[in-house]
């Protein structure tokens, strides 16, 4: 009877150890998988009138910004994103498929970041050795202008005065004749320092060495070191604004225009267009040497180019501005 007594009570602990393991299971089973939402009617939702509210979907500010999305593949995860949170009802944990999703997005946009920074930082790196090079070519031209200038002035003042002193009657025909020959010495000679001073303005030519050229994969060159653009900031170079009208061409057609327009780079010339960007783009070219106004031309358009690509940096700002503010509508 004793034996009957004991085996009853093995067997019911048994049971009990049985169903509290399955009900543990079925716990953390929903805690990671939680139920998809039941698809309710419009009907019966309205009459409810209460209940587990979801998600809006996810929707960019502008144009600009789906464009960006888009180039970066961008805009499949954040659809995917929109989608896990909208099915998901508000009164239920965020479950690991969305949280994955979110950390997907969230390194795909700071990758994207970096590579538009990488083109900025570049673009910043070449205007700053070209700003250094022009800075010693005007110095160098400054010198020199106002030596001849200086000369000039001298010649012109200073022999003149000495003309006028050999210019008394009394000296004599032979003086004032010698007088004479002077002053027309002086005024050639002061002419002629002056045209070289004129003709020095434009400065000396100097050979570009060991500098990027971003601007070479833009206008057909050679690149040379870390010249280079990711495909996506290339993409965007060579696509036209959405929202805009697409006869003014793509973005990198609108600046070439702006170029032409300024007389920075030639379109009706191809001989002209040609030695301009042999210039534009020359980095350690022994048969090319530039002069100040090349050099200054050559860095307007790389700040032209770099405030283009710093757009991509407003419409990511605008993606992750719109992805924080789905954030906080879900808390």
């Amino acid at each position: 009877m004793c034996h009957k007594h004991v085996a009853t009570a093995v067997y019911d602990a048994g049971v009990m150890a049985a169903i509290s393991i399955f009900w543990t299971a079925t716990v953390i089973a929903q805690s990671i998988h939680p139920p998809a939402p039941a698809i309710v009617p419009p009907a019966a939702a309205a009459e409810a009138g209460s209940g587990p509210q979801t998600l809006s979907a996810f929707a960019l500010p502008n144009s600009d910004a789906d464009e960006t999305a888009h180039i970066f593949g961008l805009d499949s995860k954040l659809q995917r994103l929109s989608t896990l949170q909208s099915e998901r009802p508000s009164d239920v944990p965020t479950t690991l498929e969305e949280l994955s999703a979110r950390q997907e997005l969230l390194e795909s946009v700071q990758a994207a970041f970096l590579d538009v920074d990488s083109v900025i930082a570049e673009l910043a790196n070449e205007q700053s050795d070209l700003s250094s090079i022009r800075a010693a070519l005007q110095n160098r031209r400054d010198k020199t202008v106002n030596r001849l200038t200086t000369a000039a002035l001298l010649t012109g003042s200073g022999l003149g005065a000495g003309v006028s002193a050999t210019q008394f009657s009394r000296l004599g025909s032979t003086t004032q004749d010698v007088g004479d020959a002077i002053g027309i010495g002086s005024g050639a000679a002061s002419t002629i320092l002056s045209i070289l001073a004129a003709r020095a303005q434009k400065g000396p030519s100097v050979r570009v060495e060991e500098t990027p050229n971003m601007l070479a994969p833009l206008l057909g060159g050679v690149p040379v070191g870390n010249t280079r653009y990711p495909p996506e900031v290339l993409q965007y170079l060579q696509s036209p604004p959405m929202g805009k009208d697409p006869s003014r061409g793509t973005r990198l057609e609108q600046l070439m225009a702006e170029w032409d327009k300024a007389g920075r780079l030639s379109a009706a010339d191809p001989a002209t267009r040609r030695r301009q960007i042999a210039a534009l783009t020359a980095s350690d070219d022994p048969a090319v040497k530039l002069t100040i106004d090349q050099l200054t031309d050559r860095i307007a358009m790389l700040g032209d180019v770099r405030g283009r690509v710093a757009l991509m940096k407003r419409d990511l700002a605008n993606i992750m501005r719109s992805y924080s503010a789905l954030e906080r509508e879900q808390k």
